[in-house]
């Protein structure tokens, strides 16, 4: 039960955001199987969650001024916009974490997932907004957000000098290597793709994941400066030594779970101090641990809709790039991470709702909010990147690229109707 000395620290402190106050007993207490997940609601927790409502109403009037009509007039317009629309956000985020649908994860907590759809969807509208105005003006808008931006950035290329050994550098003379290896995307690889392997968890799908983005890293470098790497780059760096340390330690990952025994028990009911930390920390753990099975050569359908699922996999970390390019946004920038953390938490109940959809054996089945939404976001950004870059990239696609690409379409059409009509034929001969 929530500790009653608690309340009074809490309710003496008049800076304490109402918004954190909603999220702070949503978490308070570890949820068991057997507590939580499955009781019905108590008298205490109405009684609490009144009592955080109370104080979100009393807060909001505070900030708002319209308890002291004076203060406000004192404030300029900009503050008063700014507090207006943060505000407006927090009530928009209170509300999705209390009636937003629910999605398939339970752990931390449902209320958690709600507040995740909540920030998917100011999120995109967000982003709608940003489309509708012209690349300077969302340039300037971004210097809202941080100040540090609006000021045009030259894109650092990875491929002016390949060369592994400098012998003219009197510092180092594997200075190419040296600044390759400590670039912060380093880190970023190898964390982004253990975090795709946990989320995924099919190791020949997280390859072709992997292979696929050099390619389009390929596909794209007459664009992007940042994509012309050099091949012990792409292929040694990259893809045999960041990606597959990410993906070896993420699948790794996913067989500890998956050979873990799950025995949920309230947490009131652990004997001991030590049992009741253990099982704080376990709530953030699966409940369950499922086992996707995607099976792409089940037939020509499934193959597309896994393809599909690579299509936009590779079409968010592609938006990443283009939109640090057409917005002047650093890599170093805190809005990256932030877009990047927001995607990936998008992305845990977006592929467990997509892979509950491809095996859901009904005739008439839906896919869930979160598929809607990170496809819609996807498509947004995409927009915004054609948009703002119109006329930013004045190289031409080389030809043996634009040959190659009709050469991998043409063939993949012809795979899949060759593979359909082989299995229309056995269809056939089967119903003989």
């Amino acid at each position: 039960p929530f500790p009653g000395r608690l309340i009074p620290l809490v309710s003496c402190s008049s800076q304490f955001p109402s918004f954190f106050i909603f999220l702070f007993f949503f978490f308070r207490r570890p949820c068991g199987a057997t507590d939580c997940e499955k009781s019905k609601p108590d008298v205490k927790k109405r009684a609490r969650m009144r009592w955080a409502s109370t104080r979100a109403c009393r807060d909001i009037s505070w900030a708002s001024g319209a308890l002291d009509p004076e203060g406000a007039a004192s404030h300029s317009s900009a503050t008063s916009i700014k507090r207006g629309v943060w505000a407006m956000i927090a009530v928009f985020l209170a509300y999705c974490t209390l009636q937003a649908p629910s999605t398939i994860l339970i752990r931390p907590h449902p209320a958690f997932w709600r507040l995740v759809h909540g920030l998917a969807v100011v999120y995109l509208v967000a982003l709608t907004f940003l489309l509708f105005q012209n690349r300077d003006d969302a340039r300037r808008f971004m210097k809202h957000l941080s100040p540090d931006l609006g000021v045009e950035l030259p894109e650092r290329s990875y491929g002016a000098d390949c060369r592994l050994y400098v012998p003219e550098n009197p510092k180092n003379k594997f200075i190419n290597i040296y600044e390759t290896l400590f670039d912060e995307f380093v880190v970023a690889h190898v964390l982004g793709w253990w975090g795709k392997a946990v989320m995924i968890r099919n190791q020949a799908l997280l390859w072709v994941l992997s292979i696929g983005f050099e390619l389009m890293e390929l596909t794209f470098r007459h664009m992007l400066p940042n994509f012309n790497e050099c091949w012990w780059d792409s292929i040694i760096l990259d893809i045999l030594i960041c990606n597959w340390f990410g993906i070896w330690a993420g699948m790794h990952t996913v067989r500890y779970f998956d050979g873990k025994t799950y025995e949920w028990v309230g947490l009131s009911r652990q004997p001991s101090i030590m049992g009741k930390v253990k099982r704080s920390l376990s709530q953030f753990t699966p409940a369950q641990w499922d086992k996707d099975q995607w099976q792409p050569f089940m037939g020509p359908l499934r193959f597309i809709q896994v393809l599909f699922l690579c299509v936009v996999f590779m079409m968010v970390e592609l938006n990443t790039f283009f939109l640090k390019f057409c917005l002047w946004i650093p890599p170093r920038n805190p809005l990256v991470v932030y877009r990047l953390i927001l995607w990936w938490l998008i992305a845990i109940p977006t592929i467990r709702e997509y892979n509950s959809y491809l095996q859901d054996s009904k005739p008439v089945k839906k896919v869930g909010a979160f598929c809607w939404l990170s496809v819609a976001i996807c498509i947004v950004e995409l927009l915004i990147c054609m948009k703002f870059g119109h006329g930013l990239f004045h190289d031409p696609m080389p030809t043996w690229l634009i040959i190659f690409w009709r050469s991998a379409g043409i063939a993949f059409v012809i795979f899949l109707l060759a593979w359909s009509w082989r299995n229309h034929q056995k269809f056939r001969r089967k119903n003989l």
